[in-house]
C-alpha cells in the first residue's frame, strides 16, 4: 500500500508497505479520502517528530474486521475519529472528554494519508460512525473539524439571542457561521481580511462582514453600535494570527466569553489585563479537538445539509501531491478545504 510519509510541507515522500494485519481487537479501513488540517501544515508542530504519517480526518471502507469486534462489519462506510476517552478516568468523568490521557494517545495508524490504516475495538466501539448514503466519503472527512467547531460552541455556551463575534473565515470560519445559525444566533459580525474570503462569509450566510480597522477603539465602537451592547457576548478566534487574538480581547461584552480557537506558535502571546477580566467578569478560555458526542452531531448536520459540506471542500489531491496540498492550504489563495482522495 502507498503511505505518505512527512518529512516537511515540501519533503512528503511515499514509501510501499505491506497491508497492515489486524489483530483480533482490531479492523482495517480500506482509505477513501482525508482532509488536510491546519494541524498538518504547522512545521514547528510536526518537523521535530518527523518523519511521521498524518491524516486524523480520514473516511473509507470496512475492509476487516478482527473477532474480538460486532458492531461494524465489512463493507460498512465509516469515519473514524482518530481520538478516543476512556470514559472512566477523572477527566471523563467530568466531560472532559478531549483531556482524558488516553484520548491523547490514541490514534489511528499508520494515518489517514495511507491507502489502508486499522483502528482499534475501543474505536470501533465510541467513536466510528457509518456514513449515510447521502453523505459522500468527501463529505464525511468534514466530520471531524465540523466537530471541533461544535465543540467549542458548546464549551462557549452559546444560546439562541447572544452577540456573537467570529474573527477568520477560513474552512472552520464559514462551518463556524452555518453552525451559529443552527444554534439560533441572529446578531452576528465577522472579521476577515481577504476579500474572495469575505465574499464566501457572505455566501454562507453572514450579513455583518468586516475588515478590521487600525484603531482597536474604533472597532469596539462599531460592534456595541451595532449590537446596542457594551460588546459581542461570545467572540470565536478562529485565526491563529496574533492580531486576531488582541481584536477579540477588545470585542467581548461585560459578563462575556472570548474563545481561542487557533493555535499560534508557542513563543507568541499577547497583553491581558487582569484588572479590566475582573471588573467585567470576562472568561476566556479555549478548546481542543472534539470527542465523541461532537463527532455525531457534525455528521448529522451534513447529512442534514445545514452545513454546506460539498462547498467547503474546494480542491482534491491524490496522495502522491499531498505536498501540494499541504502548501495550497497554507497559502489561503482562494482555498478552502483540500483533501486528498483515492482511487485504490
Amino acid at each position: 500500500m502507498k503511505v505518505a510519509v512527512y518529512y516537511n510541507n515540501q519533503d512528503v515522500r511515499i514509501e510501499n508497505r505491506p497491508i497492515p494485519q489486524p489483530k483480533s481487537d482490531e479492523f482495517l479501513v480500506k482509505t477513501k479520502a482525508c482532509g488536510v488540517c491546519v494541524a498538518d501544515t504547522m512545521e514547528w508542530y510536526l518537523t521535530p517528530r518527523a518523519p511521521l504519517t498524518l491524516g486524523h480526518e480520514a473516511v473509507g471502507v470496512v475492509e476487516e474486521v478482527g473477532s474480538d469486534i460486532h458492531n461494524i462489519k465489512v463493507g460498512d462506510r465509516v469515519v473514524v475519529h482518530h481520538h478516543i476517552p476512556c470514559l472512566v478516568c477523572e477527566h471523563c468523568r467530568r466531560g472532559n472528554f478531549t483531556m482524558c490521557e488516553s484520548f491523547r494517545k490514541t490514534h489511528i495508524h499508520p494515518g489517514g494519508f495511507s491507502e489502508y490504516f486499522t483502528a482499534s475495538a475501543a474505536h470501533a466501539e465510541r467513536d466510528t460512525l457509518i456514513l449515510p448514503e447521502n453523505v459522500s466519503f468527501k463529505a464525511g472527512t468534514l466530520v471531524e473539524p465540523l466537530a471541533c467547531i461544535i465543540h467549542a460552541i458548546q464549551k462557549a455556551g452559546v444560546k439562541a439571542g447572544d452577540s456573537v463575534a467570529l474573527i477568520g473565515t477560513g474552512t472552520m470560519g464559514l462551518m463556524f457561521i452555518q453552525c451559529l445559525k443552527y444554534w439560533g444566533v441572529r446578531k452576528l459580525v465577522v472579521y476577515e481580511m481577504l476579500d474572495w474570503r469575505i465574499n464566501k462569509a457572505h455566501e454562507f450566510g453572514a450579513q455583518n462582514v468586516w475588515k478590521p480597522g487600525n484603531d482597536p477603539q474604533a472597532e469596539l465602537e462599531k460592534v456595541q453600535e451595532l449590537f446596542q451592547s457594551d460588546g459581542a457576548d461570545k467572540v470565536f478566534i478562529a485565526a491563529k494570527d496574533i492580531s486576531a487574538m488582541k481584536l477579540g480581547m477588545n470585542l467581548v461584552n461585560k459578563g462575556g466569553t472570548v474563545m481561542f480557537f487557533a493555535t499560534p506558535k508557542p513563543e507568541e502571546s499577547i497583553e491581558i489585563f487582569p484588572s479590566h477580566i475582573f471588573f467585567n467578569e470576562i472568561t476566556i478560555t479555549s478548546t481542543y479537538s472534539a470527542n465523541h458526542l461532537d463527532t455525531r452531531m457534525a455528521l448529522d448536520l451534513i447529512a442534514s445539509g445545514d452545513v454546506w459540506a460539498d462547498k467547503i471542500i474546494s480542491h482534491t489531491y491524490p496522495i502522491e501531491e499531498l505536498s501540494d496540498a499541504i502548501l495550497q492550504t497554507v497559502s489561503r489563495q482562494e482555498s478552502l478545504k483540500c483533501v486528498v482522495e483515492f482511487n485504490n
